[in-house]
This record gives C-alpha cells, structure tokens and sequence, in this order.
C-alpha cells in the first residue's frame, strides 16, 4: 500500500510540472521516446542514436526484437506515464494497442503522439516506414529503407512458374494465420501456398493437429519453440506430427524477424523461399 502511494505522489508530481511544460511539436523531433516493440526498431533504423531518449524494454530482448544489440545503452520504458514524462520527449511514438491510458494522458498535456498502425501486409511495412520517417523528420532515409527492402524482396522471388508448394503455418496453442496477416502475406512473397487461406481462414485461427494432417502438407512453418516446459508447445511434439515430416522440409522461424512489420521481415521471406525450394525439389524426386 504504501509503495502504491508513493508510486501515485510521485506521478501527480511529475504531472504538475508538466502542466507548466508541455512541448511544442518540433520540426526534427530531438528527445524520441518510442513505447512499442515494433516501433522501437522503426525508430532505431531511422533516427540517428542521440535522438532517442527511449524505447520500450521489450527492444532490448534478443527472442524478440532483431535489433537488441542495438538498443544496447538506450534507456528502456514500460509505457508508464511516469517513465515518459520525466524525459521531456518532443515526440512519442507508440502503436495502435501500446498503453492506452498513458497515450491519451501524454495527449491530454500537449505532447506531440504518434500511433503506428498494426501491419497486415507486406504493403504496410513500406507505410509505416513511411510514418515515422516522416514524423521523425527523416523522409529520404525513409524512402531509401523502403527501397532497399522491396529490393530485396523482388530478388526472392520464385524465378520457375512451377505450382507453389502447400505449407502449413502453425504456432503454440495450434494456432494458424490466414487472409489479412502479416504472416500470411509473407508466405505468399516467398511462393508458398498457405494451408489457412486453403482452408478459408482469416485472422489468426486455431488449425486442429488432424485437420492439418489430413490436408497433407508439403512443408510446415513453426513458430520459436521455447525450451521451457509448456502446454502451448507440447502440439509441436506430437508423435503424429513429427512422423508426418519427417521427410518432408519443416523450419523454425524466430518471433523476431515477423511479429513486427519492420524490413526484417525480408529475413523471414528468405526462410520459406528455402522451405519452398525444399519442398520442390521433395515433389520432384517423389516423381521420378
């Protein structure tokens, strides 16, 4: 109770004084506070180091950020008005989802907020990219990130007209992506036929284990397994699963290089391109 009470004192302080400096919205933002795992590396990539006065803890850990080495040094934020307040920010970039209460509260004293929409497509990651360049003040860094990205994607793409291989995506819990995801959006970029969207789904949906089975796979696409004892990840154990691909191509891809709509996710496209070339050639030999 009593450290609730301080907790609380010390925020009404902060927000006293904030009452006498809210910020003006600068043209170069200089004091940068991003409070969103996929902002964060949005921000990282754009702005120079000394422009940022913090991000959110989350880009810091390496299972889920791609650019942890980087915010290496950085000051970390929870999201917590009382964390943000303090640092002065002329510009605080958070997600569609991050803290609301303190998103409305930094709105509600002046400071400048801007919120990056969730990506569903490869599209988005170019509009985001977009977004915060131009709400950091750096439009041709912005441009060129965006440029060398679809770059490399266009190199990915499957040069045979050959049929594209049917992959099962499937993460803890049993779970899917299907139409207007971001993962199924980056299967498709690397030629791969997506069970879910076979299937008729949309959104993240749960794939029973025997309806995956039964629709016969050439490849399946897991989410990070964690070492830790789970109930979530124990479907990825299964004995019939395991014995389905056994000699077909299956692969783990890191949370890091998809959970967010940042040009990281070409890292992912790679993956499956190879899943896919695999799954190819599989077909190939079976036909001889």
């Amino acid at each position: 109770m009593a450290a609730t009470k301080a907790r609380l004192l010390a925020l009404l302080a902060v927000l006293s004084s904030s009452l006498w400096a809210s910020p003006a919205a600068a043209e170069r933002p200089e004091r940068i506070v991003s409070m969103n795992l996929c902002t964060d590396q949005l921000v990282m990539l754009l702005a120079e180091r000394e422009r940022i006065a913090s991000v959110s803890f989350l880009a810091a850990k390496p299972k889920a950020s791609a650019m942890a080495e980087e915010a290496e040094g950085l000051h970390l934020n929870h999201g917590l008005a009382e964390q943000i307040l303090p640092l002065e920010p002329d510009l605080v970039i958070a997600g569609a989802f991050t803290t609301r209460p303190t998103v409305a509260l930094l709105r509600k004293f002046g400071y400048r907020v801007v919120e990056v929409p969730v990506a569903d497509s490869l599209d988005d990651v170019g509009r985001n990219i977009r977004l915060v360049a131009e709400a950091i003040g750096e439009v041709e860094r912005g441009e060129a990130l965006i440029a060398g990205f679809d770059a490399r994607l266009a190199a990915m793409q499957p040069e045979d007209a050959g049929p594209s291989p049917l992959a099962a995506l499937y993460w803890a819990n049993g779970m899917t992506s299907g139409k207007g995801t971001l993962a199924a959006s980056i299967a498709e970029a690397a030629g791969l036929r997506n069970l879910a969207l076979e299937l008729g789904l949309a959104g993240t949906w749960q794939l029973p284990l025997e309806t995956l089975l039964a629709a016969d796979p050439d490849g399946l696409v897991m989410g990070r397994i964690r070492e830790t004892p789970a109930l979530a990840n124990e479907t990825f154990r299964h004995p019939a699963l395991r014995s389905a691909f056994a000699a077909r191509p299956s692969l783990e891809i890191a949370d890091r290089f998809w959970i967010c709509g940042t040009p990281f996710v070409a890292e992912a496209v790679e993956h499956l391109a190879t899943l896919r070339r695999e799954s190819a050639a599989a077909a190939a030999s079976a036909e001889r």
